[in-house]
């Protein structure tokens, strides 16, 4: 196996002019990793609240367990996804960092329990609170997924992970890392970087990631081609393995492995990943038309509607 990011947090020493380990991606010499870098820097100089933002599979859990290791800070890393969750964490006495993925789609009363905890305690009296998002906070409180108050506190302390395609200029270096992890003899061809800078990558840097794995497990002759990774890519209808199914089992892994110690969010995250390319694909086929696509898909226009806002899409780029 030549990635296995459940043995690569914080052991890592190497760095890439920097104290960021680069087993968790952060390294390159782009400029928007060199911003990057220079924002996680900054973040463990005011450690306290934290809201990283950007694509879903960029690297945003990534970088919050980065902070949390950085920050030598005692106590658990625990998920939290519902009130009950929280009020389990908060009575826990080793709960160092609270984590809320996509904070947007977390119920009103736990936003609520979150900003009250910021609020009346001070800093030193409760744990650090990190959570990621699609959006910016201002956008959330535009779409009414935060109130101003709370909105007002992450919009303070939050720093975006870029996607993908904004570093492709590190492709050499990530890819050096990650078939250097592992015991795995396989290599990649000189032809695979400017395959790989010519795709586009909707799960960004995860789905980049799982290519790789399934491209290097099954290439018995040692070397991967850009050919061998373009059959990974292509989805071939016919075949079973690329069945939905298939596919999911394909996928999840690596959703699994790169957040090995979070749990209680993968369901919320794959209905994510799912829902996207879903509502995409609806969104296409009805030229925008929300009443259609709803129909077609046997939701609520306003529930559509609602997702979509919290998925990103912009329905205006599928009308003609």
């Amino acid at each position: 196996m030549f990635f296995q990011p459940s043995t690569a947090f914080v052991s890592v020493i190497r760095t890439v002019q920097s104290r960021i380990p680069v087993s968790l991606g952060f390294d390159g010499q782009s400029e928007a990793v060199k911003k990057l870098r220079s924002g996680l820097e900054a973040s463990l100089s005011n450690f306290g609240i934290h809201v990283l933002t950007g694509e879903a599979g960029s690297g945003r859990t990534r970088a919050a367990r980065y902070l949390w290791a950085a920050s030598a800070r005692e106590g658990r890393f625990v998920a939290v996804i519902d009130r009950l969750s929280f009020e389990e964490a908060i009575d826990e006495k080793n709960t160092g960092c609270l984590f809320i993925n996509e904070i947007g789609l977390v119920e009103p009363d736990l936003q609520m329990a979150l900003l009250q905890m910021v609020q009346e305690k001070a800093e030193s009296e409760r744990p650090v609170l990190m959570c990621t998002s699609s959006w910016t906070p201002a956008r959330l409180v535009q779409d009414r997924r935060l109130t101003e108050a709370f909105g007002a506190i992450l919009a303070s302390c939050h720093l975006t992970v870029p996607p993908a395609r904004d570093r492709y200029e590190d492709l050499a270096a990530l890819c050096a890392v990650w078939m250097g992890q592992g015991n795995s003899s396989v290599v990649l061809h000189q032809d695979c970087l400017a395959w790989l800078a010519r795709q586009d990558w909707p799960g960004n840097f995860r789905q980049m990631r799982q290519l790789l794995y399934h491209a290097c497990h099954n290439s018995p002759e040692g070397v991967v081609t850009a050919a061998r990774l373009a059959d990974w890519y292509r989805v071939d209808t016919v075949s079973d393995t690329a069945s939905f199914q298939g596919l999911m089992a394909r996928y999840l892994p690596s959703m699994l492995d790169l957040e090995t110690d979070i749990q209680g969010t993968l369901h919320a995250r794959v209905l994510a990943e799912v829902e996207r390319p879903l509502f995409r694909f609806v969104l296409k086929a009805t030229e925008g038309n929300q009443i259609r696509a709803a129909a077609l898909l046997g939701l609520n226009r306003n529930t559509l509607r609602k997702r979509l806002q919290l998925l990103g899409i912009d329905v205006s780029g599928f009308r003609s």
